[in-house]
């Protein structure tokens, strides 16, 4: 299940509703919210997303939390350009074992993923270009 799928079914959940119910106040169809929630499709539109946040009056930090949720649910991705060839074999690597992960090797790529990474060169010349204008 994606990050996505959870959160649908634990909001799904939290407000009492079987998924016909939740597909009827949203004007979906029910095999809609099932495979929301099984993680076969990702929301398709952003009138989906809306309706969630509108039927369900969510908080600011409820709005915050499904924006995660979508984003951590992408199915593609495509790598920038300018990433250096070992991102490309990281990436194959990754995509070659990522059904056999155990929870361990996640978290630890999870956790070195949290580090603080440097900017690109170029952009802390940028900022150094303008705070050298603004000082100016």
């Amino acid at each position: 299940m994606s990050p996505f799928s959870v959160y649908l079914n634990k909001l799904r959940i939290r407000h009492d509703l079987r998924q016909t119910q939740m597909a009827e106040l949203m004007g979906y169809e029910q095999g809609y919210i099932s495979a929301l929630e099984l993680g076969t499709k990702n929301p398709s539109n952003e009138e989906f997303l809306a309706k969630l946040v509108q039927i369900f009056e969510m908080t600011s930090q409820e709005q915050a939390e499904l924006a995660i949720a979508v984003k951590e649910s992408q199915l593609r991705y495509t790598l920038p350009r300018d990433v250096p060839p070992e991102a490309f074999r990281f990436c194959s690597q990754l995509w070659e074992k990522i059904d056999r992960l155990p929870q361990t090797q996640w978290q630890a790529m999870l956790a070195l993923l949290s580090l603080e990474v440097p900017p690109k060169e170029g952009r802390l010349l940028s900022l150094k270009t303008k705070e050298t204008e603004a000082q100016m």
